[in-house]
């Protein structure tokens, strides 16, 4: 997807809410800094396991713009938690110490209003003109990204298209083609697996022969095989896996989302049923020496 036609998908989610699309795209337009890049309608997950959406996001700065209608005045809190399915969740950014929130109220005289836009929009265009914000934070490479930190993290929130685009990015691997939704690797010396599972919620089977769930606060994965045959896939108690999720980017594409480092603390009898415990949520890569660890490099 082209960037214009990345702008005119995202700005065209807001049409069904008449004030709030004129005031985003009013607030875009006076920026006039097309190296940000912007998200409509993104899901937000506070300290108490609760999210929200605001209108407007710009995640090269972790800046959001709220407009606030009459309507939301009024029923702001009621109007704004929503029931979300995983997909929704996993791709909701965490509220952060840096995270800041610009409101824009829709119920301003026209005047007032194009000069609270006028603010706001100029407000934004400094912070990204202080930051050295050049290109979209799309146009750079994860492999990239990662090398510059050192590190991938739950919070980085990035999406990778294909099974092979993080085996080979994060894992060093030299994949032409993977489809399956485990593969070994190695992690401080030792014996890993990579691992996306296809995430269930509400009670819907998103597999034919899984069904994983996760929990509220991300920090358990259930998996039950319903394949119903013989074969079974033996999971060692001291192994820990590196789980990117498979969802949904918010044009409905499938991606792989980094969780988290989980580990196999409990089964039935029979195999069927698994449980994973996240112990850590960060990956370290040294991409010089080849290295992949869970801890920060000396």
């Amino acid at each position: 997807m082209d960037k214009k036609e990345y702008l005119v998908r995202t700005f065209s989610r807001t049409k069904r809410k008449d004030y709030e699309n004129y005031i985003l795209n009013a607030v875009w337009q006076q920026m006039n800094y097309p190296q940000l890049r912007p998200v409509t309608q993104q899901y937000v997950k506070n300290g108490k396991n609760e999210y929200y959406l605001i209108d407007l996001y710009f995640p090269q700065l972790n800046i959001g713009v709220e407009v606030d209608e009459a309507y939301h005045l009024n029923n702001q809190e009621n109007d704004k938690l929503r029931t979300l399915n995983i997909m929704q969740k996993l791709a909701a950014i965490p509220e952060t110490g840096d995270f800041r929130v610009f409101r824009i109220d829709a119920t301003l005289s026209i005047d007032d209003l194009h000069q609270r836009i006028k603010e706001v929009a100029d407000a934004i265009k400094r912070q990204a003109i202080e930051k050295e914000i050049k290109i979209w934070d799309t146009d750079v490479s994860i492999k990239e990204l990662i090398q510059a930190k050192g590190f991938l993290s739950v919070a980085d929130n990035y999406q990778f298209d294909r099974i092979i685009d993080y085996a080979n990015q994060v894992f060093l691997k030299d994949y032409r083609g993977y489809q399956q939704a485990a593969f070994p690797i190695e992690v401080d010396g030792k014996h890993s697996t990579a691992w996306s599972p296809v995430i269930s919620a509400n009670g819907n089977v998103e597999h034919a022969d899984w069904y994983n769930t996760l929990n509220e606060d991300w920090t358990e994965i259930k998996e039950i095989n319903t394949r119903h045959d013989d074969k079974l896939i033996i999971v060692s108690a001291n192994e820990i896996r590196c789980v990117f999720a498979k969802m949904r980017d918010p044009f409905g594409k499938m991606k792989y989302r980094y969780i988290g480092n989980f580990q196999l603390i409990s089964w039935t009898e029979d195999y069927l049923e698994r449980t994973y415990r996240k112990v850590s949520d960060r990956i370290y890569v040294d991409y010089e020496k080849g290295l992949v660890s869970f801890n920060p490099f000396n």
